[in-house]
């Protein structure tokens, strides 16, 4: 797929339309381009492109985006988009000079965060109060960087929804496993802070 995809769709752009810079993976692509008019325009195009090669845009998810931020003040219906399980549209941002401004940036998306919420639901961290914290540690930690990694390296805020859930999830284990614990939710929490701090 990804070598056919390079001849269809990534060599025709270079050599059709090479002032609109692209982003491609797999089956999935996001091009730039300089106003409504060019995008509709290039849009045309690779519908055509594609059509061509017996194949067609997804209904859904094609669409022209506008990348609002504090220069790109209009009004346009679509103002977000997803690629590569990441969100992009206009966030709260401080610029260089130390201004809260707007930006146009990726973080990650809702879906990814919530199979990322569905992996750890499975991992049942609250019924595993046989195994020392260390052992259920050792059995997340690995997958959560991973996503840390490659999410958290753009607007790290957006995952802080995670950190939260994974924190009632642990929480819950510590009330299951410690009697003294028990019933007793800030005190979990302040017993789950110092273990983060340690």
């Amino acid at each position: 797929m990804n070598l056919f995809m390079h001849y269809a769709f990534d060599v025709w752009m270079r050599r059709h339309f090479p002032q609109c810079p692209f982003a491609r993976y797999a089956d999935d692509a996001v091009v730039h381009c300089r106003s409504q008019e060019q995008a509709q325009e290039v849009m045309h195009a690779i519908a055509s492109r594609l059509a061509e090669c017996g194949l067609t845009m997804h209904p859904e998810k094609s669409k022209i985006v506008y990348c609002k931020d504090r220069s790109r003040t209009q009004i346009y219906p679509n103002v977000t988009f997803t690629f590569l399980g990441f969100l992009f549209r206009p966030r709260r941002a401080m610029t260089k000079y130390g201004r809260v401004s707007t930006s146009f940036l990726p973080g990650v998306s809702p879906a990814a965060l919530k199979r990322m919420r569905q992996t750890v639901q499975g991992w049942r961290p609250p019924r595993q109060t046989s195994r020392p914290l260390v052992e259920l540690a050792e059995q997340c930690n690995l997958t959560i960087r991973g996503w840390w990694n490659y999410y958290g390296a753009f607007y790290r805020t957006a995952m802080h929804g995670l950190c939260r859930y994974l924190d009632r999830k642990l929480v819950r284990w510590a009330q299951r496993k410690y009697k003294t614990l028990r019933r007793h939710k800030r005190r979990s929490e302040e017993w789950l802070h110092k273990m983060q701090q340690a």
